[in-house]
């Protein structure tokens, strides 16, 4: 299954990183090169392995209404949504939105 390179999130995934927060812990970021995204694993959010079955369940099972923004942080590590972002490649989209995490400020706060 092949989808164009692009395929949108919906507004409301973004929406529930900005709308009850005042300062600006997250930013969403449109249309980002799957390629600029990097991996460390000691950042992710949740340090589990890659399941195979979860990703391809991903692609077979496709719907954009749940299309989740990956996290990255400032530098485009990837800080949560290794399996959608293994899923955005095997589907041959070269750009995923994404939501850059300030993570320092987060920290801070």
């Amino acid at each position: 299954m092949r989808y164009r390179n692009y395929i949108p999130a919906k507004k409301h995934w973004f929406d529930m990183y900005t709308r009850n927060f005042k300062e600006k812990y997250w930013e969403p970021r449109l249309k980002v090169p799957t390629s600029r995204i990097q991996v460390d694993k000691s950042l992710l959010s949740y340090q589990n392995e890659v399941s195979d079955p979860a990703v391809m369940n991903i692609v077979l099972n496709f719907d954009r209404e749940l299309w989740i923004p990956i996290t990255v942080n400032k530098d485009y590590y990837l800080l949560d949504g290794q399996h959608r972002l293994l899923a955005a490649k095997q589907l041959g989209l070269n750009y995923i939105d994404v939501v850059i995490q300030d993570t320092e400020m987060l920290n801070a706060a």
